[in-house]
């Protein structure tokens, strides 16, 4: 009876008529405040709930941003308008690769001719890798600019492409930066072993064509001895005009002095046989003038070329085996973009 007329004393009904006494009445209103509380906590339960649950929505919604797997048709149009550009530039950049493996092939072969001494070998070898590397920097700054261009790459590009494309599309820009100054390492410095390997080649047959022009002093055939030494003036010439192409990249003092030193000695041949030829050989006061003025030019000259020709070989080595090295970095770092993006090591055949 207490319980019912506590229930319709929560209900706001009257019950002094019930005849509840004033203890039970106080009891009812006790559990009347229970309840209001135990209400009060329900109701803050389900609005915490309610919160919770938007708040998930909304995280939920964060994590599926375009440009992430979850969320691949946000990015559908833009991968589907960057696809075929990128493919056309990752297949060129197959076609680059190979090139850079023939520039590192002729790099090698100039080595072995620069070691034989085949000048005409490495003169064609060290023109023909110019040209292909001029090819590679033209071809790798178009390819360069056509990734640049690719439709969706800029600013914002996450909320465009998928992070697959964006991956993509990145290592093809870092594989061509391994490209970047090949062109000016070979001009440089494979023409500078030419050079150098030339000048190798007139200083010992400059000599050998003095040492001629000598012996047919010696027996008298002074004619045919001038003729010999305007062979050793052309290659006097030839030698420094490829001293002076070599003066920019190495230090061609000793170079200059031998040279200087030898012009002087063949022109003081020249005179000596010349004043013999003029006074029907006779010993005059122009002959003994040149005689001697003959054996102190040959007492200052080098007493070989061996140091020197040894000079620049290591020069002529130096340079190419610079140029080769960074070719062969640059190949190694192309081939590695290739194989962490899954491109093929080289190009298909033409069929």
């Amino acid at each position: 009876m207490e319980m019912e007329l506590c229930l319709r004393h929560l209900a706001d009904e009257p019950v002094h008529r019930s005849g509840l006494g004033h203890e039970p009445m106080l009891r009812c209103r006790a559990m009347k405040g229970q309840v209001r509380r135990v209400a009060l906590a329900a109701i803050w339960v389900a609005i915490a709930a309610l919160v919770s649950l938007g708040a998930a929505g909304i995280v939920g919604a964060m994590a599926h941003l375009p440009g992430t797997p979850s969320r691949a048709e946000l990015t559908f149009v833009g991968d589907e308008a960057i696809e075929p550009g990128l493919a056309a530039a990752e297949a060129s950049l197959v076609e680059l690769a190979g090139d850079v493996r023939r520039l590192s092939d002729m790099g090698r072969g100039a080595l072995t001719a620069l070691v034989n001494r085949d000048v005409d070998t490495l003169s064609t070898t060290v023109a023909d890798g110019e040209v292909l590397a001029t090819s590679i920097q033209q071809h790798s700054d178009e390819l360069r600019g056509q990734l640049q261009g690719l439709p969706g790459v800029g600013s914002g590009e996450e909320l465009v492409l998928s992070a697959d494309l964006r991956d993509r599309h990145a290592r093809a820009l870092q594989a061509l930066s391994s490209t970047d100054g090949l062109a000016t390492a070979w001009s440089r410095l494979a023409v500078g072993s030419v050079a150098a390997t030339r000048v190798t080649v007139l200083l010992t047959e400059h000599d050998l064509v003095t040492a001629d022009a000598a012996a047919l002093g010696r027996t008298g055939k002074y004619a045919e001895a001038l003729e010999r030494l305007a062979e050793s003036d052309r290659m006097i010439f030839d030698a420094r005009n490829l001293r002076d192409s070599l003066a920019p990249t190495v230090d061609v003092t000793t170079l200059g002095l031998w040279l200087d030193l030898n012009a002087a000695y063949d022109a003081a041949l020249r005179r000596l046989y010349q004043a013999i030829l003029d006074s029907g050989g006779r010993v005059t006061a122009d002959v003994r003038a040149a005689y001697d003025a003959e054996a102190a030019a040959r007492e200052r000259l080098p007493a070989d070329t061996k140091g020197l020709v040894i000079i620049l070989g290591e020069i002529g080595r130096g340079g190419l085996n610079q140029a080769v090295i960074g070719i062969e970095e640059a190949r190694g770092e192309l081939d590695a973009a290739l194989l962490l993006g899954g491109l093929p090591d080289e190009a298909p055949a033409a069929p």
